[in-house]
């Protein structure tokens, strides 16, 4: 198959929603949040590569991309979960 992915569709679009934790004894809350250009760009670059070429993102957000590109190639709502948001969003501030 060949699979292109345009973050923009998914996130920039619309609001996505995603979910964090509060305390233990309390269930998900939901959030909303428009990612940066950044967050929209980076995203979609190591999506593409994993998807087109098989080519692994950074070993830091290499969990994060692979469970947006799973969603996205089983034809799910891609998820942003709140922890792969976080590894994505520190792998940036690195990269500045």
């Amino acid at each position: 198959m060949n699979y292109m992915v345009s973050v923009s569709e998914w996130i920039l679009k619309r609001k996505t929603i995603y979910y964090y934790l509060i305390v233990p004894d309390q269930a998900r809350k939901l959030m909303e949040f428009t990612p940066s250009e950044q967050f929209e760009a980076a995203t979609a670059r190591y999506m593409n590569a994993y998807i087109k070429d098989g080519t692994m993102p950074p070993a830091d957000i290499a969990p994060a991309i692979m469970n947006m590109a799973d969603d996205y190639m089983a034809g799910r709502p891609v998820t942003i979960r709140s922890g792969d948001y976080l590894a994505i969003q520190n792998h940036l501030r690195k990269q500045a």
